[in-house]
């Protein structure tokens, strides 16, 4: 045990302590809905963790619905997010996995949560980042609306948001229904099956489950994982009365994945469990929580588990008709036996964090915010950031931002002792510093009328200290390695959106991506980054029953910079065809890249098919 670590204990209990102590005494007024009541297609919750609408958020905020899922004929969070405002997906597979990109952050850059909470995932070695393979462990068939928060995030979310948050939120219990789908495509078929009992008088549950295989794409592309996984969640919510709910979700899932590696066809084990129990409350002015969740992910061929424990408190005080403030503490023990030299190894860390939402007048939304976070290895660090939203009239307003986020080391990068095949060593160093990013923004919205919106940011990010492997002087052709701090990154760009209703059921939305993002220590561009990306997406829905929808789209990337070369350029054309019969039943079809281009370094695999079908009884 390290020497800080009961001190460590008791500082994270004596802050929650003081934090429950003031949800118990809290005598402000709530507000009247919940968070769960409101329309979700108008309020965002990721940016700031309260529910504001997305013409208020001083943030870029994306939010992508179930019905945008449908139109482009998802089977696949992987799926959904290639039609994302500059984000980009490498394909990727074997011992690599996914590599994404928002602004030009890399893959660790960027949290993901599932309902505002961590899951847990690979240590960082040798797969390049936890997130690689996170993508094809989330079930898309249970997913309620994706909402994507670009930029840094450090003061509400700590370690791992310096790219931004992509926040997945899943359905939750509605009335009594069950929905059997089928999809089938080039890359997987599943079947999946969703369970809402209804609300029977203070109990309600939905529950989950999906079976899938993804297809053997060597044919395409080598070193893609193929094979059976499963993926089950139950959902409980108890009333104990209008005020106080409590709230506890168990997710399982496992996958028996193998892959062509240089040698022979290497196999992938692994399962992930969590659990996590809510307390929400309100009294006459405020609204809070306590949140613990538990999340362990176990690679069953290496015998290597990762996982992690975290504590959350909140409380939400309308402290006057114009001023709101939020504030909380979390206390998380990350353990992981990975890769390291003791064959298992843990960090511990608290935070405390409070933000302020003020309306100065009906012009002026400012909303300032701070976090604290001790790690038990590297430290202290704050991360403060500041927001401001001003309405120039109800069509059109002024947005600005300024953010700061880190990421703390892994339990490898601190720790690890990483034979690769017997050539070389990679070594942790526990004198690692966290990486630190800090940029802003500044936007401009404006609608002309009920039919056109328009939106324009311009964005600079600088991240130091970054995490990098390094050669060991001495030894042969293969030298050792260590982990160490040693790079500084930078990202520029600007984002231009348009939307427009055309009539007749026909809409057409264009967005537009520049985007310079480079290692500054070496002058080299960003790897998975493109100077240039456009997005046209024209869709149609039939305007008198809504049973028919055809949604076609094309990405355009020119300068695209995979690693070695900048001069790859290119697109495809996308098309989604749905049939529906009311409510009750959903059909579709759908090609990618429909004119069977193949670029690698762009991930374009050939022409890509899928089809699905959905019933509710």
């Amino acid at each position: 045990m390290k020497p800080c670590r009961n001190s460590l204990i008791k500082s994270s209990l004596v802050l929650t302590l003081c934090i429950l102590s003031a949800i118990s005494s809290s005598g402000y007024a709530a507000e009247k809905d919940s968070l769960h009541q409101y329309n979700l297609d108008e309020y965002v919750v990721t940016a700031t963790r309260t529910a504001l609408t997305q013409k208020e958020v001083p943030q870029s905020v994306e939010v992508i619905t179930k019905a945008d899922i449908q139109n482009v004929g998802a089977i696949s969070v992987r799926d959904v997010l290639k039609t994302a405002t500059n984000l980009h997906i490498d394909d990727g597979g074997g011992g690599h996995g996914d590599q994404f990109t928002i602004r030009g952050s890399v893959t660790n850059d960027i949290l993901i949560l599932v309902n505002g909470r961590r899951i847990a995932g690979e240590n960082i070695y040798p797969n390049g980042s936890s997130n690689t393979r996170i993508l094809d462990r989330l079930n898309l068939s249970n997913v309620e609306r994706i909402e994507i928060v670009r930029g840094p995030g450090g003061a509400l979310y700590g370690s791992d948001a310096q790219g931004g948050v992509i926040n997945i939120i899943t359905k939750k219990s509605e009335k009594p229904e069950f929905i059997i789908g089928m999809t089938s495509g080039s890359r997987e078929m599943s079947n999946y099956y969703h369970l809402d009992t209804g609300r029977d008088n203070k109990f309600s549950a939905v529950l989950d489950a999906n079976f899938s295989k993804l297809r053997n794409f060597e044919g395409k592309a080598a070193g893609f994982t193929y094979g059976p996984k499963q993926s089950y969640t139950l959902d409980m919510d108890y009333d104990m009365d209008t005020k106080n709910r409590l709230n506890l979700v168990l997710d399982y899932d496992k996958e028996n994945l193998q892959y062509q590696g240089t040698r022979s066809i290497s196999q992938r084990i692994q399962n992930r469990k969590t659990a996590a129990l809510t307390y929400e409350g309100e009294s006459t002015n405020s609204k809070y929580s306590l949140t613990s969740t538990y999340s362990q992910f176990e690679n069953e061929t290496n015998n290597k588990k990762y996982k992690f424990w975290n504590v959350e408190a909140r409380d939400s005080i309308q402290t006057a008709t114009n001023n709101k403030v939020t504030f909380g503490t979390e206390f998380r023990v990350t353990e992981g036996s990975a890769y390291v030299a003791s064959g298992s190894d843990r960090a511990e860390q608290y935070a405390l964090y409070v933000q302020d939402e003020y309306r100065a007048g009906s012009k002026l939304l400012l909303i300032p915010s701070i976090r604290y976070d001790h790690h038990d290895s590297f430290g202290s660090h704050t991360s403060p950031n500041l927001g401001a939203t001003y309405f120039i009239d109800d069509n059109s307003r002024f947005k600005a931002n300024y953010g700061s986020a880190y990421r703390s080391p892994s339990v490898d990068e601190l720790y690890g002792d990483f034979s690769h095949g017997g050539m070389f060593t990679v070594y942790g160093n526990p004198d690692l510093k966290p990486e630190k990013t800090r940029g802003y923004e500044l936007s401009y919205e404006h609608e002309f009328n009920d039919d056109t919106s328009t939106k324009i940011t311009y964005f600079k990010n600088k991240k130091k200290d970054a995490i990098s492997m390094v050669e060991l002087p001495g030894g042969g052709m293969f030298k050792d390695r260590r982990f160490v701090n040693i790079d500084r990154t930078s990202s520029e760009g600007i984002e231009f959106e348009i939307k427009h209703n055309l009539g007749n059921g026909f809409t057409l939305s264009c967005n537009y991506n520049w985007l310079d993002a480079k290692d500054e220590s070496t002058g080299e561009r960003l790897s998975y980054s493109a100077r240039n990306t456009y997005v046209a997406k024209l869709q149609w829905t039939e305007p008198v029953h809504k049973e028919w929808s055809v949604t076609a789209w094309n990405k355009w990337y020119t300068d695209y910079h995979d690693g070695s070369t900048d001069s790859n350029s290119g697109n495809t054309f996308n098309f989604v065809v749905n049939k529906r019969w009311g409510d009750k039943y959903r059909v579709f079809a759908g090609i990618d890249n429909v004119f069977n281009k193949e670029i690698s370094e762009l991930s374009y695999y050939g022409r890509l098919w899928r089809v699905g079908a959905e019933m509710k009884f």
